[in-house]
């Protein structure tokens, strides 16, 4: 959980199944290592027509703000299954955290035991907390066998997934499709955000001509050329614009 954005995305997981490593830049970041649930969600994303530009440099929004975090380390052997969530219960530290440094839009649970812990009477108060009360009932938005439910809440959506496995073919996945798009439009997201992998490489191709932005500054805010340049050599130091290249030219860097 080294990468917190908010008002975006913000996927919970198994133990043993989140992201390895730090991330780069962002959670979808093709330089990072990729965890399970990384790895299937890029495929289920795309099955889902929501696009990621796999861009390191120039995410689209929600790749920017996606944030996962691993509900915790390990589970004790000995417990499987339904045995789980009373377990999960009394270790949600790390999610009760998550959701109040994230406020986020959309929570994808990656399993049906993690969000019935969450449901559980002493959590389910902490994240109402931050996200509102239920609107209403979890919603089945699937008829294939496998279990996957939408619930809203008054702050958030939450969409309650099966966690990636054989049984998650490409057909259930499609099956889902309109119901994950409404639910992220819903939450104000735009899924026609392609992201650019060109818009860094254009950035850095923009030259600043420093004698003309010397004589508009003198100009237009009444000063002399040593102002002018100490001005420059502020915006240097603020990382705004570089240091003259060898031929004397600066380039935009934000």
């Amino acid at each position: 959980m080294d990468h917190l954005t908010e008002g975006g995305l913000l996927i919970i997981t198994l133990a043993d199944q989140g992201a390895v490593g730090p991330l780069p830049s962002h959670y979808f970041d093709p330089r990072a290592k990729q965890g399970k649930i990384r790895d299937a969600l890029v495929r289920w994303f795309s099955l889902w027509g929501i696009p990621l530009s796999g861009s390191t440099h120039n995410p689209t929004w929600l790749e920017a703000h996606t944030t996962e975090v691993v509900w915790c380390d390990s589970v004790p052997g000995d417990l499987h299954g339904p045995q789980t969530v009373r377990y999960y219960a009394q270790h949600a530290d790390r999610i009760v955290e998550a959701i109040e440094k994230c406020r986020p839009k959309v929570i994808l649970v990656l399993s049906a035991y993690l969000y019935e812990a969450m449901a559980t009477e002493g959590l389910s108060q902490k994240i109402s907390a931050v996200i509102g009360k239920a609107k209403g009932a979890p919603r089945r938005i699937t008829t294939m066998r496998l279990k996957a439910l939408e619930q809203k809440f008054e702050h958030a959506q939450m969409l309650i997934l099966p966690t990636p496995s054989k049984n998650t073919t490409d057909d259930y996945i499609r099956s889902l499709s309109a119901s994950v798009r409404e639910t992220f439009e819903a939450a104000g997201f735009n899924l026609k955000d392609n992201g650019d992998a060109l818009l860094g490489a254009a950035k850095a191709l923009l030259v600043l001509d420093e004698k003309r932005t010397i004589v508009a500054m003198q100009n237009r805010l009444r000063i002399d050329e040593s102002r002018a340049k100490a001005l420059l050599e502020a915006m240097q130091e603020e990382g705004l614009i570089s240091q003259p290249d060898e031929n004397g030219r600066r380039f935009l860097k934000k």
